[in-house]
């Protein structure tokens, strides 16, 4: 997920033996006229929703940049905890991935910008992103490294 008070990306991969293969995406838009309640409860019962739609098993969550200011922060961070809870209230733990670890895991440099973030998952995944559906594409590349990250444990697990 790529949590956002006005918007919120969400991703579903399914890990195969053949590796990593698209699911399904979609935003999250709140209106910013509306109470900041009736905003979060939007992103926590449609991220419910989706998790039993697609049978999501495990979660991953962008920490994100707070460098714009208080409200900002504020603002992100609530998005983040209703994302979260959404997830964790079914049961699916939630991965916490630093904006640098996803770029790493999914372009090899971990500062990679947006545009080759965009690139990289669409090769993996076959898809193809038009302009301004950077919250997608990053939702997508929270997923991948969740799945990278989890690739050895279930490899020993066999």
């Amino acid at each position: 997920m790529d949590p956002g008070l006005g918007t919120t990306g969400w991703g579903v991969i399914r890990v195969t033996a053949r590796g990593p293969v698209y699911a399904g995406s979609g935003r999250i838009r709140t209106d910013s006229k509306q109470p900041i309640g009736r905003r979060l409860t939007k992103i926590f019962e449609t991220l419910q929703q989706t998790v039993d739609e697609y049978h999501v098993t495990t979660g991953a969550v962008e920490s994100g940049f707070v460098g714009r200011g208080a409200l900002s922060a504020l603002q992100l961070g609530q998005a983040r905890a209703a994302a979260i809870l959404a997830l964790e209230m079914k049961g699916i733990s939630v991965r916490d991935l630093s904006p640098r670890e996803i770029k790493l895991a999914v372009t090899g440099r971990g500062s990679a910008a947006k545009a080759q973030v965009s690139y990289m998952v669409g090769r993996i995944l076959g898809l193809e992103f038009e302009g301004g559906e950077e919250d997608i594409s990053d939702a997508l590349a929270a997923a991948l490294c969740r799945a990278l990250h989890d690739a050895p444990k279930a490899r020993v697990a066999r």
